[in-house]
C-alpha cells in the first residue's frame, strides 16, 4: 500500500496533527506518531502490524492509504468525464437581452436592446423535449443578462413552459436569477417565487458613494445604491438573497465593515440574505477595468476568508468545508448559455459576442471547432494542474480563464481559493466544531 498524494498534513496548536485528504475529502486528528507511520507506508510496510485492521479501514475510508496500484489521477479524469458527458441535469443560462439599465464598470458585456422572442422559447422548449426524451431528469435554468427582469414576460411565459413540460414528464425543475437587484420589487419577487424560483442573486458594491460610482445607472442620474436597498427591505423573507460584492483594490479595504454595517439594519435578515464575496477580473476586452485594478487571487480570498471568519462568529452561517469538484460547465454537454437571438454559448462570459457563438438552439447541436475546444480543455492538457495537490478539490478551475490564460489574454489561471487558505480553513473549521461539541456537552 501507499500513502496518497492528495494527503495535507496540518501541526495544531496543541502539537496534534490536522490530516485532510482531497481525493475523498476525508479530516482526521491525530497525534506526530500517526503523521509519521502514514507518511512512512510504502509497498513493502506491513500495514496490519502497523496500524490494526480497525484503523487502516478508517485511514483508506477517508483516502489517506490507498492500494499500490490505485490510479488516483486516473478518477479525477473519469470524474470529468462523468460530468461531461453522463449528468441527468439539463442546465440552461438564459440570457432574455442583453440589455440592462445600469452600467458597471467592469461589465464584461456589450449591451444590446434585443429581447428574445417567443419562436426563440419554443425553440427551447422542444430542444429541452428532445433532452427529457433522451433521459435527463431535471432542467435546471440560471436567468441570466444583461439585466433578465427587464423581461419579466419572457421569465414568466417560459418559465411556465418550463414548469408545465416538467409536471408532464416527472422531471425535476429549479430556477434561480442573477439580478442587479434595481427591479427586483415585492411584486416581482413573488412572481418569480410563483414561477418556482428558488433563489436569487443581487450585487451590492459597497457603501452608497462606492456603489453608485462602481455600479451607476446608464443614462440616469440616480442611485442605484438606494433602489436595491430599498427592494431588499420590501422583499426580504419571500425568496433567499445570495448578496454578492464585488471586489477590487478600489473597495477591497472596507467591505467586511460593510456587510457589518449593512446587517445592522432592523430589516436585514441571517435566514434569507447570505453575502459573499465576488472576484472582479478582466473576462473580456468590453470590461473597462484593468489588471491591475484586480486583486491577486491570495488578497481576494483573504478578504472571503475574513468575511466568513465575522458570518460565523455573527451565527449566520458554518465555516465552509472543501467540496470535491466536478469541473467546470462549460465542458459539459448538458449545459448551455442562451442568449436572446437562441444563440448558444458554452460560457456565461461569452454571452454577446459572436465570435464565441458556438450554434444555435432551433438548430442540430454541431461539435464545431470551438466547441470541441472548450470541451477539450481542462486539467488533462496543463502539466501544471496534472501535478497539483489541490486538484480534486479544483478540477482546473474555470475553463475560459484557463484558455485565455494560455492565449496570453489573463494573467493568471483560475486556481482553486484552497490553494490560497486550505490550513487555515481546516484548522477554523476544526476549532468550530470542536467548540460546538464541547457546548452540547456542557448542557448535557
Amino acid at each position: 500500500m501507499k500513502q496518497s498524494k492528495y494527503n495535507f498534513f496540518y501541526e495544531l496548536d496543541n502539537g496534534q496533527f490536522l490530516i485532510y485528504n482531497a481525493l475523498k475529502n476525508g479530516l482526521a486528528v491525530v497525534d506526530k506518531e500517526m503523521v509519521n507511520k502514514i507518511k512512512s507506508v510504502n509497498s513493502e510496510t506491513d500495514v496490519n502490524n502497523l496500524f490494526g485492521r480497525e484503523l487502516l479501514d478508517d485511514l483508506q475510508k477517508g483516502g489517506f492509504i490507498i492500494d499500490d496500484d490505485f490510479d488516483e489521477y486516473g478518477l479525477l479524469k473519469i470524474r470529468r468525464h462523468m460530468q461531461q458527458y453522463f449528468s441527468q441535469t439539463l442546465a440552461f443560462t438564459i440570457a432574455p437581452t442583453i440589455n440592462c439599465n445600469l452600467a458597471c464598470k467592469y461589465c464584461f458585456e456589450n449591451p444590446d436592446k434585443a429581447i428574445m422572442d417567443e419562436s426563440v422559447e419554443d425553440a427551447i422548449i422542444k430542444f429541452a423535449e428532445g433532452e427529457i426524451k433522451a433521459g435527463k431528469k431535471a432542467i435546471s435554468v440560471t436567468w441570466y443578462g444583461g439585466e433578465p427582469l427587464l423581461c419579466m414576460k419572457v421569465i414568466e411565459r417560459l418559465s411556465g413552459k418550463f414548469i408545465k413540460l416538467c409536471k408532464e414528464n416527472n422531471v425535476l425543475y429549479n430556477a434561480s436569477v442573477i439580478t442587479n437587484g434595481t427591479l427586483y420589487k415585492k411584486d416581482v419577487a413573488e412572481k418569480l417565487k410563483e414561477l418556482q424560483v428558488q433563489h436569487v442573486q443581487i450585487t451590492l458594491d459597497g457603501h452608497k458613494e462606492m456603489h453608485d460610482n462602481r455600479r451607476p445607472y446608464r443614462g440616469v442620474k440616480k442611485s442605484s445604491f438606494e433602489v436595491i436597498i430599498k427592494n431588499l427591505e420590501d422583499t426580504v423573507g419571500i425568496l433567499p438573497v445570495a448578496l454578492r460584492i464585488n471586489v477590487d483594490r478600489e473597495n477591497a479595504e472596507r467591505v467586511v465593515e460593510f456587510v457589518k454595517e449593512l446587517r445592522s439594519n432592523d430589516w436585514f435578515d441571517d435566514k434569507f440574505i447570505k453575502p459573499y464575496f465576488g472576484y472582479v477580473r478582466k473576462y473580456t476586452s468590453s470590461c473597462r477595468c484593468h489588471e491591475d485594478e484586480c486583486l491577486l487571487p491570495g488578497e481576494f480570498w483573504q478578504r472571503s476568508f475574513e468575511l466568513q471568519q465575522f458570518l460565523v462568529k455573527e451565527g449566520m452561517t458554518e465555516p465552509e468545508y472543501p467540496n470535491i469538484s466536478s469541473g467546470c460547465g462549460a465542458t459539459s454537454i448538458h449545459s448551455y448559455v442562451v442568449g436572446p437571438k437562441g444563440e448558444l454559448y458554452k460560457c456565461w462570459n461569452h454571452v454577446g459576442e459572436k465570435e464565441q457563438i458556438v450554434g444555435y438552439i432551433d438548430k442540430p447541436i454541431e461539435l464545431n471547432s470551438l466547441y470541441v475546444k472548450y470541451l477539450n480543455e481542462s486539467f488533462e492538457q496543463d502539466e501544471e494542474c496534472k501535478e497539483c495537490k489541490y486538484l480534486p478539490i479544483c478540477m482546473g478551475g474555470c475553463v475560459d480563464v484557463l484558455i485565455k490564460t494560455k492565449n496570453g489574454e489573463m494573467a493568471y489561471k483560475d486556481c482553486t481559493k484552497w490553494k490560497e487558505y486550505l490550513a487555515k480553513q481546516l484548522k477554523f473549521y476544526y476549532q468550530y466544531r470542536l467548540n460546538k461539541q464541547n457546548q452540547v456537552s456542557c448542557t448535557v
